[in-house]
């Protein structure tokens, strides 16, 4: 069940990893994203435009036959990240009544994409999941080539990685930004450089095109596969999953379909602003 609210929350570009965190405890303070944030800004005239911006994805979520929640998926405002204009992405994952029995899910993730350059500046996460807690973010400085990721356990300890980074990097949620962002010719594929914050370059196939309807509307769609090469944060390596973008210079997420231990998670889009 970890997989469903995750899956929708960012489309499908990764998903819960309990993978060893080369752990490095420290007792100072490390600055947050939130303490970068500036206040609202104009959209830069030497900015990159996004494929729809502002946007607001709405998506119910189903287990099988079964209902399970909502998830969104947003992009509302261009902040001042420290110095730099930022696309502010946001994401959650809710579930409904009926899955709150047994396995409740309040998730939230944050991404800060750079307004010039379409790379990601900073992410952020909230898990709920159950017993399962996780409060993680990452800032990438592309200039030094280096990020630093702080998680927090649920007892309060936390503990601060640092490393490398490419030039041109994405966190998971900013990099369905940078998909949709691409030609996606019949055959072809986009590679992404993602940061997790290991360092691992995700690919994402275009399978073929079709129609699709959804709760939102029908229209044609490609059909993408990306290629987990790591475990992601919300979807284990090797499990398949496929998505569908409409069939245009927008590439919105219709559909989201990915492998669990039993069935299939499903997110479709609802309603879209």
């Amino acid at each position: 069940m970890r997989a469903l609210a995750a899956a929708a929350l960012t489309l499908a570009v990764a998903g819960p990893a309990h993978a060893a965190w080369g752990r490095v405890a420290i007792t100072t303070a490390v600055v947050s994203p939130e303490q970068l944030i500036g206040s609202s800004l104009s959209l830069p005239a030497d900015a990159r435009p996004l494929p729809r911006y502002p946007e607001l994805l709405t998506y119910d979520v189903s287990w099988g036959l079964f209902n399970v929640g909502r998830a969104t998926l947003g992009v509302d405002k261009v902040v001042d990240f420290n110095g730099r204009p930022a696309y502010h992405v946001h994401s959650e994952a809710r579930s409904n009544a009926f899955c709150d029995a047994f396995y409740p899910v309040r998730d939230r993730n944050e991404a800060w994409l750079d307004a010039r350059t379409l790379t990601s500046l900073g992410y952020a996460k909230q898990l709920r999941e159950g017993r399962f807690f996780r409060d993680e973010w990452v800032l990438y400085d592309r200039d030094a080539g280096r990020y630093v990721a702080r998680r927090v356990d649920k007892n309060g300890e936390f503990h601060v990685r640092v490393g490398t980074i490419p030039a041109q990097v994405e966190d998971v949620l900013s990099s369905v930004l940078y998909v949709r962002a691409h030609e996606l010719p019949d055959g072809g594929a986009v590679i992404v450089d993602v940061n997790t914050p290991e360092n691992w370059p995700l690919a994402v196939k275009v399978l073929k095109r079709e129609r699709v309807k959804v709760p939102a509307q029908t229209a044609a769609a490609v059909l993408v596969q990306p290629e987990m090469r790591r475990e992601g944060i919300f979807v284990q390596k090797g499990r398949r999953l496929r998505l569908w973008l409409t069939d245009d210079a927008v590439h919105r997420p219709l559909k989201m379909e990915v492998e669990v231990f039993f069935g299939h998670i499903t997110a479709v889009l609802r309603e879209m602003l």
